[in-house]
């Protein structure tokens, strides 16, 4: 079952000079592209969600370290090595719980410290190697995209109601999606699914991004605020709930966009399948549990200011503005990976 799209979120530019990414913050306005090779360019690009979802951003970093040390060429070896570590130390402060993010950029560390061990390398050479490594990444993610979202079709029957939350589709990861992309499979094969997407408030991805899409590919979704959840699973609309992931603690509880939590809570109390998806690359085994995930808190203004624009708070209000939640292992009826479907108790 072939899904094809106009083109991929995150990406090189031809010769290879500029990171390309869809810049997320202009949806669904406008379709805008940015090419970047300057450092603080990328790093603002990742922390204010120019380009997000946590394989995004993952793919983005590993890029963005080569084209800013394409930069750089001119360095000595030993000189090269000290400022690309820097920089893969500034990319990864970026985001702090999105595990692929670190994942990614860890693996463009090890590339670089396994090619210094050869004798006579050069900086050309460190460099091809650190491009070839981003691209492994990228090709490795499109895969494991393909394989979640094949999995995730085994669970799906026609005419079925499905509720998502924030985004996890195309414009989330290199290709497809996870939390999403079942539901392009099933439109392929003709499914007829009802999707409900959560707004998911402060910052609107479901409706900005998920709705975005969804209907872009004319697949029937129907926005709905979060505190509407409730209300459509009540009467019956929704048979089973997919959401994405940041990152996926041993024991099985996972972070994930703020409110996931509570969806779990609610699908679990009406008897609806509730289903996390993601690449492996979002579980971090030496994180135990949920409890040790830190969460990242952004600024008051998300909440205050609708969209950054319009006041919709008091000025001087004290505000909290957690990016994430963590739905507990016990409440999460399957983990789909692109290794298979894990069922609860979890132990990865």
């Amino acid at each position: 079952m072939e899904v094809s799209f106009p083109y991929d979120s995150v990406d090189l530019s031809s010769d290879k000079s500029f990171l390309v990414i869809l810049d997320q913050t202009q949806l669904p306005a406008k379709e805008v592209f940015l090419q970047l090779n300057d450092e603080n360019e990328i790093f603002e690009a990742i922390y204010t969600l120019k380009v997000r979802g946590a394989p995004a951003i993952g793919i983005a970093a590993a890029f963005g370290v080569c084209v800013i040390m394409n930069r750089e060429k001119s360095l000595s070896v030993d000189s090269f090595r000290i400022k690309t570590l820097e920089v893969i130390s500034r990319l990864n402060s970026s985001r702090p719980t999105a595990v692929n993010l670190s994942w990614a950029l860890k693996r463009m560390e090890r590339k670089l410290i396994s090619r210094l061990l050869l004798p006579d390398i050069t900086v050309d050479e460190l460099l091809k190697s650190l491009f070839e490594e981003a691209e492994v990444i990228k090709a490795e993610d499109v895969e494991m995209c393909r394989s979640i979202s094949e999995y995730g079709l085994t669970l799906l029957k026609p005419e079925m109601g499905v509720l998502t939350h924030c985004n996890a589709g195309h414009i989330a990861v290199s290709r497809l999606g996870t939390a999403l992309g079942p539901l392009y499979l099933a439109k392929e094969a003709g499914y007829n699914l009802r999707v409900y997407a959560d707004e998911t408030r402060p910052l609107l991805q479901g409706s900005r991004l998920t709705a975005f899409e969804l209907m872009k590919y004319g697949i029937d979704v129907t926005l709905i605020c979060d505190n509407m959840a409730y209300s459509v699973m009540e009467r019956g609309w929704v048979d089973i709930v997919f959401t994405g992931c940041d990152r996926i603690a041993k024991n099985g509880d996972v972070a994930n966009k703020i409110g996931t939590a509570g969806l779990a809570v609610i699908a679990k109390n009406k008897g609806i399948p509730f289903y996390v998806l993601g690449p492996s690359s979002s579980i971090d085994t030496a994180c135990m549990s949920g409890d040790e995930i830190i969460i990242e808190e952004r600024p008051s203004y998300e909440v205050t200011d609708s969209m950054f624009k319009l006041r919709v708070a008091p000025k001087g209000v004290k505000v909290y503005n957690p990016a994430f939640d963590i739905t507990r292992a016990e409440n999460i009826t399957g983990i789909i990976t692109e290794n298979g479907i894990y069922k609860y108790p979890y132990n990865f």
